[in-house]
């Protein structure tokens, strides 16, 4: 190439170069115009959105009334606040929340007006590839927002229940328990707080406190039947008796007993105490019917005595009253006296076993339940009975006339009894025990005879004289009884 064509070259490379430069500058000076114009209009920048609504070239006032109809329709009217086992729904105004409709249309209406000139520049090159979108927004009201949740508490709190059994005609159903909720307002604003600024929000968890029931329905998983059923009856008109039959049957009910765990009335019913409120009510004490605090709770221990033996569990203590009882044979009944007689049984069986008890009409009942695998045929058979007579002791007395005689104690008879048990399975019998013998030693009749001499020698007629004396019987012997079946 000549000096003369490349000189012509770089004449017109220049040329170019310059027209590119000025085409440049007076692009940017256009560019800079149309910003300064724009930035002095009352327009959003072209490609602007709130929450998706289109504001682009349009006032403030014009964007809210935009985002007002297309947006505020669109938004939830309830909120669900979820806990564990329940929900509520609550309007996002009553929490306090409050959609800055205005904030946002001024937050559009800044965009490309921000910054310097290339900062804005540069903002009205990313609206023409990407557009820009203002999200909608909340305020909340903090103070609100606590008092709505201090309202919402009795409604969202609830006690843990257990899980229950209920019997219908010997059939166990399992009612599943309920796990306790306690709303804790202060975590639960912490958490509302933030959520609430987004008024697209429609659900929240909130915070509480979960205390799970202390009987589980998988605790109950072994209870399939009735293993064993016994009832005594009482008199529902000696009202202290039947206060103390209550309580105490209250507390046993629903006890369950592990496999090898050890069971004892004393332990569960506690002391018989004024202050654990038991009333005054007649006990047998040596021999003789007495008041005392917690009278009744006897026939409790006989009747989970019974339940016990029935259910083919192991018993561990067991004593015997002085004198037979009304509510059950003897031979049948237990008698407990805090801190010196228990009634204690082990659950020998293969799996957990629940009590049950409590009153109906005038009966004290008491239910075994457990697994069917633990389900036995029981028969107690009482035998060896036999009646034993009284004596009488005669006790001379100076201050009665010769031939006057008087009561002291009246003579009752006793009784000797054996107690088996028979436990059947499947048609057979695996097991014969024999429990205890009982004796109720008879009471010894006590007559007062007068020696003093009489005044006048001659007869009376018609005068006092000894009744004859009762002797003193050999033991009668009485057939055996048998008491069978575990369904009562």
């Amino acid at each position: 190439m000549t000096n003369s064509k490349r000189r012509k070259l770089i004449k017109r490379l220049l040329i170019i170069a310059v027209s590119l430069i000025a085409a440049v500058l007076i692009g940017l000076l256009a560019a800079v115009v149309s910003v300064r114009q724009f930035a002095s209009s009352e327009k959003i920048a072209p490609n602007v959105t709130i929450g998706g609504a289109a504001v682009g070239g349009l006032s403030q006032q014009e964007a809210l009334a935009v985002v007002q109809e297309q947006l505020l329709p669109r938004l939830p009217a309830q909120i669900e606040l979820t806990y564990p086992g329940g929900s509520c729904t609550v309007a996002p105004q009553r929490l306090g929340a409050t959609v800055l409709l205005q904030q946002a249309t001024a937050e559009a209406y800044q965009i490309a007006r921000e910054g310097g000139i290339g900062n804005q520049l540069v903002t009205r090159l990313w609206l023409l590839r990407d557009g820009i979108d203002v999200p909608l927004t909340a305020r909340v009201d903090e103070p609100q927002l606590r008092r709505a949740l201090i309202n919402l508490a009795p409604d969202i709190n609830r006690e843990p229940r257990d899980a229950e059994v209920s019997v219908v005609d010997e059939e166990v159903q399992i009612i599943p328990g309920q796990t306790g909720v306690s709303l804790q307002v202060e975590a639960s604003i912490a958490a509302l707080r933030l959520a609430l600024t987004n008024p697209w929000c429609r659900q929240i968890q909130l915070a509480v406190e979960v205390q799970p029931p202390a009987i589980a329905a998988e605790a109950l998983a072994d209870i399939e039947v009735v293993l064993s059923s016994y009832s005594t009856p009482f008199n529902p008109g000696q009202v202290g008796r039947t206060h103390n039959l209550e309580l105490a049957m209250a507390r046993i009910n629903e006890t369950v007993v592990e496999p090898g765990e050890e069971f004892s009335l004393n332990k569960v019913v506690g002391p018989r105490l004024t202050e654990e409120g038991y009333r005054s009510a007649p006990i047998f004490r040596e021999g003789e019917v007495v008041p005392e605090t917690g009278g009744g709770v006897c026939q409790v221990a006989s009747t989970m005595y019974n339940a016990a033996l029935l259910a083919n569990l192991e018993i561990l203590e067991r004593h015997h009253h002085s004198r037979p009882v009304v509510y059950c044979p003897a031979g049948h009944d237990a008698t407990v006296y805090y801190g010196q007689l228990d009634m204690r049984f082990r659950n020998s069986l293969s799996y957990s076993i629940l009590i049950l008890g409590g009153i109906e009409g005038n009966r004290l009942w008491a239910k075994i339940l457990g697994k069917k695998e633990d389900d036995y045929d029981v028969k107690l058979v009482r035998a060896d009975i036999a009646k034993l007579s009284f004596g009488i002791k005669e006790i001379s007395d100076p201050e009665l006339e010769a031939g006057q005689e008087q009561l002291e104690t009246p003579g009752r008879g006793g009784l000797r009894v054996t107690l088996f048990r028979e436990v059947h399975k499947d048609g057979e019998l695996i097991k014969r025990q024999r429990m205890h013998t009982d004796v109720y030693r008879p009471q010894t009749k006590v007559v007062r005879v007068g020696t003093k001499p009489l005044e006048a020698p001659a007869e009376r007629p018609g005068g006092p004289s000894l009744a004859p004396r009762a002797p003193t019987l050999p033991p009668v012997e009485v057939p055996p009884e048998v008491e069978s079946g575990s369904r009562q």
